[in-house]
């Protein structure tokens, strides 16, 4: 198989699979009888989320990278905005990688 076909190939089940877990996701939620029992489970998963990336990361990570680690994590704790915390954290890599170029 030749690299052309298999990148195709792993777009295309990446596809399916992001697909799969949305649709799986719908029909769990159509499930839950009371929301405001598992509200607090379900807002805290986009920082586990979050976390699962970061920490593997920080790992063997610059003293850079551990820095906009340390400020998303700041701006994450006080907004409580998961985006805004990956905007200023990328933020952070890409000003730190122009200067030290």
């Amino acid at each position: 198989m030749t690299d052309s076909a298999s990148a195709l190939i792993a777009i295309v089940m990446m596809g399916l699979i992001a697909f799969a877990f949305r649709t799986s996701g719908y029909l769990i939620g159509i499930q839950f009888k009371s929301i405001q029992r598992y509200r607090s489970l379900l807002e805290a998963l986009p920082g586990c989320a979050l976390m699962a990336i970061l920490v593997p990361a920080a790992m063997k990570g610059s003293p850079l990278e551990l820095g906009a680690l340390a400020c998303t994590l700041v701006v994450m704790w006080f907004s409580k905005n998961v985006l805004l915390s990956s905007i200023v954290g990328i933020g952070i890599l890409l000003a730190g990688g122009v200067w030290l170029v």
